[in-house]
Order: C-alpha cells, then sequence, then structure tokens
C-alpha cells in the first residue's frame, strides 16, 4: 500500500515531456537556417522592434511542426503559459509568442511567393548535394492532393481530381528532400500551365550553377507529367533525361497484342514479377518517336499469379539512349546501367517513393487541414513545414543516424527523441537539462548534443 499515491501536489520545477526539442532547435541554429531565411528572403518584412524578432517567430514555429503535440495556433496561449516549455526553448516567457502573435506573423509573411520561399529550398538543397556529393541526380515529379473538404472557407480550396476540396501542391523531391515546392490551389492539375516546365528549368539551372555543369539529371513522373512540350524542353533545352509513364491508347493495346510471347522479357522485384516489351512509339501529336517500354504484372508482392483482367499494365516512356550530351553526361558519370530496359523500369516503380514523402510531410504535420482562410497565409505556414520537413531528414542524417533509421516518419521519431521528460535547472550559472537515467544511456544524449554543436555550415553563395 506504501506505494500507491495518494495525494496530487504542484512543483514549481521546470519539467516537460519533450525533451527532445532543445536538440533540434541547436542543430537548426547551428547550420545557420536562422541567418539564411533572414539573409535571402524575409529580409522583405518589416517585424515590429517592440515585439518578437524573426528567429523567435520562426524558432516557435519550428518547435511547434517538429513537437506535432497539438497542432491548433491556439496552443501557443498554453505554450506561452508553460515554464518547462519556455525553458527548453531556451526563453523567458516575455520572449513566448501569443496565438495572436502568430496569427499576425504568418498575415505579414502571406505576401512572400512561393518562387521567394523556393530561395531557401534552393540553398537547404545546394547545401545537402556539397555534403553527399552525388555522380547523378534523381528527381521525383509529384502533385500532393491536401484534403480540407470538411474545413470552412478557405481561398483557393477546391475540387481536386480525388473528388474532395483542397490544395494540390506541386513537389520536387531529391531522395527524403522536398527541394522544390509550388503550393497551388486544388484544381490545380498536374501539368498545370507551365508550373511543371518552369519548376524543372529552375532547378537544372540551379544544379547546373551551383553544383556541376556535367552531372547527369534525371527526371521520374508519372503519367500526369507526360507531355510532349516538356519532352522537347528536357531533350533540347536542359539535356537532362525522364523516366515518365504514360496512357495505354488503343492502337499501343492492339500492336502489344500482335507481339509474340517470346518477345517479352521477365523483370522480377522480390516475388513480383512482370513481362515486357520494348519499341519505339509516336503519339498522334508527337514530332519523333521516344523508346518506350510496356510492361504487365504476372504475379503480385506474395508471389501469386495475376488473372488476365486484373493486370496493371503500364506503359512508360524514356529519352535514356535518345539525348546524345546527356547520355554522355551519364555513361562518363558510371551510369551505363542506366540504358538497360530493366533498370529503366525499377526506376519507374521506384517513383512511388514519393509517396512516401507525402506520407511523412502529413505525419509531420498531423492533420491535412490548414488553419487559415487566405490563401496567402496558408502558403507560408506550409512552406515553414516543408522547411521543418527539410530540417527533420537532414537532421536524422547528421545527429540521430545511430539511434534511429533515417527512413523513419516523425511519429516514431518523436517517441523516441522528442517524447521524454526533462528537467531544467539552474545553478553556478549553468542551466542543465537532466533527463533519467535510461534515456541517458539508451539514446546516448551527450554524443548527440556534441553533434548538434557542430553540424555541416549552410555556407550562403
Amino acid at each position: 500500500m506504501s506505494a500507491k499515491i495518494t495525494k496530487i501536489g504542484i512543483t514549481n520545477d521546470k519539467i516537460s515531456g519533450r525533451g527532445g526539442l532543445p536538440l533540434f532547435l541547436r542543430y537548426t541554429e547551428t547550420i545557420g537556417l536562422y541567418r539564411l531565411i533572414s539573409g535571402t528572403t524575409l529580409s522583405l518584412l518589416t517585424i515590429s522592434s517592440k515585439g518578437l524578432g524573426l528567429q523567435q517567430f520562426l524558432k516557435q514555429v519550428f518547435a511547434f511542426f517538429i513537437d506535432g503535440t497539438d497542432m491548433s495556433i491556439s496552443s501557443f496561449d498554453h505554450k506561452k503559459k508553460d515554464e518547462g516549455y519556455t525553458a527548453l526553448l531556451e526563453n523567458k516567457v516575455d520572449e513566448m509568442a501569443s496565438s495572436h502573435q502568430i496569427k499576425r506573423f504568418f498575415l505579414k509573411v502571406s505576401i512572400i511567393t512561393s518562387l521567394i520561399f523556393n530561395k531557401i529550398l534552393h540553398e537547404l538543397f545546394i547545401w545537402r548535394l556539397k555534403i553527399t556529393k552525388p555522380k547523378i541526380i534523381e528527381l521525383g515529379i509529384d502533385t500532393m492532393v491536401m484534403d480540407n473538404d470538411d474545413a470552412k472557407k478557405r481561398e483557393g480550396n477546391e475540387p481536386t481530381y480525388k473528388k474532395k476540396k483542397g490544395f494540390q501542391p506541386l513537389h520536387i523531391c531529391w531522395g527524403p528532400f522536398l527541394i522544390d515546392v509550388l503550393f497551388r490551389k486544388g484544381s490545380a492539375h498536374s501539368n498545370h500551365g507551365t508550373d511543371y516546365i518552369d519548376r524543372v528549368r529552375a532547378v537544372v539551372k540551379l544544379i547546373r550553377k551551383r553544383y556541376s555543369q556535367e552531372v547527369p539529371i534525371v527526371i521520374c513522373a508519372d503519367s500526369g507529367f507526360a507531355d510532349q512540350k516538356a519532352y522537347t524542353v528536357f531533350e533540347q533545352d536542359l539535356d537532362i533525361h525522364y523516366i515518365t509513364t504514360g496512357k495505354i491508347y488503343g492502337d499501343i493495346k492492339e500492336y502489344v497484342q500482335e507481339v509474340p510471347v517470346e518477345n517479352f522479357g521477365e523483370f522480377s522485384k522480390n516475388k513480383a514479377v512482370w513481362n515486357y516489351v520494348e519499341f519505339g512509339n509516336m503519339l498522334k501529336s508527337w514530332s519523333k518517336f521516344r523508346r518506350c517500354i510496356f510492361t504487365k504484372l504476372q504475379r503480385d508482392e506474395n508471389g501469386q499469379f495475376v488473372m488476365d483482367f486484373g493486370k496493371p499494365n503500364t506503359i512508360i516512356y524514356t529519352n535514356i539512349g535518345l539525348c546524345s550530351k546527356a547520355d554522355e553526361r551519364l555513361k562518363a558519370a558510371g551510369g551505363a546501367h542506366y540504358f538497360e530496359t530493366e533498370t529503366i523500369i525499377q526506376k519507374s516503380h521506384e517513383r512511388g517513393a514519393d509517396e512516401l514523402i507525402h506520407r511523412s510531410i502529413k505525419e509531420l504535420a498531423t492533420k491535412e487541414q490548414l488553419p487559415f482562410k487566405r490563401f496567402g497565409m496558408n502558403r507560408a505556414y506550409y512552406f515553414l513545414l516543408v522547411i521543418t520537413h527539410f530540417i527533420f531528414e537532414a537532421y536524422k542524417q547528421d545527429v540521430t543516424c545511430d539511434v534511429v533509421p533515417v527512413t523513419v516518419y516523425p511519429n516514431t521519431f518523436r517517441r523516441k527523441l522528442i517524447d521524454f521528460a526533462a528537467k531544467i535547472t539552474s545553478g553556478s550559472r549553468v542551466i542543465t537539462m537532466r533527463v533519467t537515467q535510461t534515456v541517458y544511456e539508451t539514446i546516448d544524449i551527450v554524443e548527440l548534443w556534441r553533434r548538434c554543436q557542430s553540424p555541416p555550415e549552410l555556407k550562403l553563395a
């Protein structure tokens, strides 16, 4: 009976259940992110000298996203009263933003366009490129529908192809990183206007100017981006490769049905098996033939045979092997295997990894509904979420790779490396964050803290 709790009391100790936040925020500060944002794009803002500075707003918004406990804007009022949370952010109580201050901040940031926000993402992209030094750069293109169907009226909240009202930003990703984003209304389809071509052109020019003139670039996309105009720009202006799926029209079906069975090859991945055949194809609106690969699934991921009526057939278009300058670059970089049909099929299948990024960023946000009625405010909110996600992925690679796999999603990361108890004490002019012996030993928090003091630094152009 002596072990049972018999009384509830109050402590004046500064205690919080988000002990991992100081490490993430110290990493964010040390790499130079605040300097990048204030010096390159958001310097256009006028922040009142009487209120909080730009860095304070950014730090508290980044903590808001990476914490993920309560994603309502009103939660800033609760955090402002929490002395333990305030201490973890290395703030004083009067340095904590209220919900009204946060709303006014996003109202000011709403004037910043997607093109200006992308300058931040581009700098972060070049930072990681110079760290990893890839010999071949593969970029994924896709849109992500944000279901805001049950939200109150929002500017730009329009019907999407998923028959839900929402937003549909255009994403360009490199591995786990979102490197270019165009925040758009829900009705903007994949190949809306010249968005697709413009954003790819901007990223390619960035790579050529800031990283390498000769590195081969391969674009992977789904059928929504199969476009003759884009192909022509990629082949003639940008000298890059593309691998995209396309629609299977009647003439293609008729041609494939006439192909002898012995002409089909076989591609396998784990237990799944596909049959494929390659040929040159030119749609009615095209001016030239392009390399085309038809695939049909024979066995699913469990090794079970698939009935003919249930076989998901795909068509893949690529210019690999047909674009001399880009081909030379690819061969020189050691990418001879990219010319093989099976490699092209594999790269097309790996395009599904883009969906994993969408899952990750939605899990980081905890919900798809955006908080504001004005389009510009929601755009600013989304870009700061994307920037937080980029730093989250970099943090896993630079700091916590020995504790959790770099592929873990935000919820798992939060449970292991954010959501643990910490107590802030001060004495002899030293402020100390104390954790339990179990946390101290399990995640080797001393080593993580050391890595946060000396991460790879962002160097501005």
